[in-house]
């Protein structure tokens, strides 16, 4: 049967601290990812090697123009994603990196505004993390890893300051279940995507908004061979998600009544063409200090958006 509970936490932490050496000995394409943008991949270029190596995540959950803001990145793994973030936030913000393995402390961090949290992600009161702390929480490829992913969201909405967001990627949908290797890999834990939608909205959030995804192959032959016997024609998707926690403010629905906002633009993390753009979600820009339509719930986001 599949591992749950405890024994999920065994496995998956077997499979990432001593099976896996590299990134290289993955079965699936999970961990390829799209292609970060140009500031995402300035800062990669200061991440140690070692680190590059290690990396398990599914695509690029970080959200730029973040300076001077709390971040909390959840199952961080060998640290990549937190070593990112703490260049976009800089001097002023901070970044706390979570995983249930304390081998990232090995790797010599040296940035004051990087934190090592070690703990399971469904229980982040038990890591002292307290109530609305933090401004964004990240994370790469691992909510689908967790036993209880309910809890997760939970957890999530709980440390989130008001009119934050929880900002990452994971596999949907779920089907297999009978092998630790997949669900290893990401692939027996992935939900049905409105399955997760639900989860989402029960936790607290609004509806997720989709950033972008990846059609996932699984390189494996006889991986291949075994999801095609238990889950025939399923299609396995590496999706970037933003979700806000905006309580008492959204009614159920959107309701557009000429609405129109303004991105002011102004972000000071980097001097770079590209933050003149706020991507809101998939196929939706705002243009730096140009009006857009939108819905009238979108202006409680907490971030440089003004309703007019």
């Amino acid at each position: 049967m599949a591992p749950r509970g405890s024994s999920t936490y065994e496995s998956v932490q077997e499979y990432y601290g001593t099976v896996l050496t590299s990134s290289t000995g993955l079965k699936t394409s999970a961990c390829s990812g799209h292609k970060p943008p140009a500031p995402i991949l300035a800062c990669l270029k200061l991440v140690p090697e070692e680190v590059l190596e290690k990396f398990f995540g599914c695509g690029a959950p970080l959200p730029l123009g973040i300076d001077g803001l709390r971040v909390l990145d959840l199952g961080s793994g060998s640290g990549r994603d937190a070593f990112v973030c703490a260049q976009l936030v800089g001097e002023h913000g901070s970044i706390a990196h979570q995983n249930a393995q304390p081998y990232c402390e090995k790797l010599n961090y040296g940035k004051s505004n990087m934190e090592f949290i070690e703990g399971h992600i469904e229980y982040l009161d038990k890591a002292g993390i307290t109530d609305e702390s933090v401004d964004i929480v990240i994370s790469n490829c691992v909510v689908n890893l967790s036993p209880d992913k309910q809890r997760v969201l939970r957890e999530a909405y709980r440390v989130l300051a008001n009119g934050r967001e929880f900002f990452f990627s994971d596999l949907l949908p779920e089907h297999v279940k009978e092998n630790k290797l997949l669900w290893a890999e990401g692939i027996a834990g992935a939900l049905y995507i409105e399955d997760f939608k639900r989860l989402a909205r029960t936790a607290g959030f609004t509806v997720p908004r989709a950033l972008n995804a990846e059609r996932i192959t699984i390189t494996d032959a006889e991986l291949a061979k075994e999801v095609a016997c238990q889950a025939g024609d399923v299609t396995f998707c590496s999706i970037t998600y933003r979700m806000f926690k905006l309580p008492g403010l959204l009614e159920s629905l959107g309701e557009e009544y000429g609405q129109v906002a303004t991105y002011k633009a102004m972000s000071t993390c980097y001097q770079l063409e590209q933050l003149t753009i706020l991507t809101w979600q998939a196929h939706f820009w705002f243009s730096g200090n140009h009006r857009m339509p939108m819905v009238a719930r979108g202006a409680y986001v907490g971030y440089p958006i003004i309703l007019r």
